[in-house]
């Protein structure tokens, strides 16, 4: 029983300790690059975005808003950076992973939640 017990408190450490960890260097550039992702997004439900190889990102939420701009790592502070055409805006975000095979964009200013990421899947799969 008490080999049991250990076994299982090391695995919930092992797991935690992954929770929480920021993507940075090439580990962001591979996890975005020419992936789409699907995740739910805090103003905009559910949603699958592709980040092109060229710097292309394409956005198709539930509710049918299309998205188009440009996208890419900011190496400086270690950032996913979007300009969506329809605004002009820069937004720039963490990428951190839940230590359970999912993610979330986290706001690079107030560090608020924005997307939980679901699904990473390879390639251009709008």
């Amino acid at each position: 029983m008490n080999k049991k017990c250990i076994i299982l408190l090391l695995m919930m450490f092992a797991v935690s300790a992954e929770a929480g960890e920021r993507l940075d260097g090439n580990a962001l550039k591979e996890f975005w690059e020419e992936k789409t992702i699907v995740g739910v997004h805090h103003k905009h439900g559910s949603i699958k975005t592709y980040h092109g190889a060229d710097g292309t990102a394409h956005s198709v939420a539930e509710r049918g808003k299309v998205r188009k701009g440009k996208w890419w790592i900011d190496e400086a502070s270690n950032k996913k950076c979007i300009e969506w055409s329809h605004n002009k805006k820069r937004r720039c975000h963490y990428t951190e992973s839940n230590g359970d095979g999912t993610y979330t964009l986290i706001h690079g200013k107030n560090g608020k939640r924005l997307v939980e990421i679901s699904a990473v899947l390879d390639g251009n799969q709008l």
